[in-house]
């Protein structure tokens, strides 16, 4: 495994799709500076696929030794003199000669003409047909592989203490190898930091905000989340759905929400302790309006009454 920091460009968008307002000395580099957008933009789309696998922007060729490992990435903007964790990619795989999908690339060309007069000249004046080929040659750069689930998101940028990681290289223009311990400290504060967000309500629970605190760490752990998922398609023919409900966003969404699905801690939260172990069995999987419902009673609901309390109404 190969560890690697690599910066990406600020958005507004959690890098699902480009920002408006970068043409002009906005400190991200040339290409960001004369064409408004980057194609690190998409790295956290999950909606463009090819093959069930995205694939994220690279300036970067690994060495001929390393270009078959798995490489972990920790992905984090520069601003204000201040590094910021973004997100991850994990397991990811460099792909020297990646596809291109067209489908993909009027997406990508829809996406950028809506940036109006933010998008750079040498775009807006092109044709469809030269844009798209344009695109084509440029998605040369999109050699991250890596699997939906294996793309982490933060639900905010998260300031990196400089005793973690500092360097004087702000730009970091291609990634930069870092030791696995320096990787890991980072993932384990981008989930503390997710532990911190509150579902419905700002309420403490009769047990106390520690415990609330230590139930949502087990909800957000994202290796823990992703086991849970990986098993259930095992038993599901490929599918996830709500373990409640039984709703399944795929069938409902289209690709836009296939693998789309909330992990709840079945643990009561007052038998949580400090050495509580968390495994694979104590998470449910549930959709996004049964997770709300389940969260929403102080003590929190239990799967089975949410299930007896479901109704159908005409």
């Amino acid at each position: 495994m190969v560890y690697l920091f690599q910066r990406i460009i600020l958005n507004n968008f959690q890098w699902t799709r480009p920002s408006p307002g970068r043409l002009g000395p906005s400190g991200e580099g040339e290409y960001v500076q004369e064409n408004g957008f980057g194609h690190e933009d998409w790295n956290f789309n999950k909606t463009l696929l090819v093959d069930g696998q995205i694939f994220g922007y690279c300036y970067y060729r690994p060495v001929e030794s390393k270009r078959k490992e798995r490489f972990n990435i920790a992905f984090a903007t520069y601003t204000n003199k201040q590094w910021y964790l973004v997100g991850f990619y994990l397991k990811s795989t460099f792909d020297n000669d990646p596809p291109v999908d067209k489908g993909i690339l009027r997406q990508k060309m829809k996406d950028l003409r809506q940036l109006g007069p933010s998008l750079g000249k040498a775009w807006r004046s092109k044709s469809d047909s030269k844009f798209l080929a344009k695109l084509e040659d440029e998605a040369q750069w999109l050699k991250w592989q890596v699997r939906p689930d294996d793309a982490v998101r933060l639900p905010q940028p998260l300031a990196i203490p400089k005793s973690l990681f500092n360097t004087r290289n702000y730009r970091i223009v291609k990634p930069t190898e870092v030791n696995k311990d320096v990787f890991e400290k980072l993932w384990r504060l981008a989930q503390a930091e997710a532990a911190t967000e509150d579902y419905a309500s700002d309420e403490e629970f009769p047990e106390g905000r520690e415990l609330e605190r230590r139930h949502k760490v087990r909800e957000r752990n994202q290796a823990l989340v992703k086991a849970a998922k990986d098993a259930f398609r095992r038993q599901h023919n490929g599918q996830v759905f709500c373990q409640i409900c039984g709703f399944n966003f795929a069938k409902k969404y289209g690709e836009v929400g296939t693998d789309f699905i909330e992990a709840h801690h079945t643990v009561p939260v007052s038998e949580l302790t400090k050495k509580t172990m968390t495994t694979i069995s104590d998470i449910a999987l549930v959709c996004s309006n049964c997770h709300r419902m389940l969260h929403r009673r102080r003590p929190w609901l239990s799967m089975k009454e949410l299930q007896s309390l479901t109704v159908d109404r005409a």
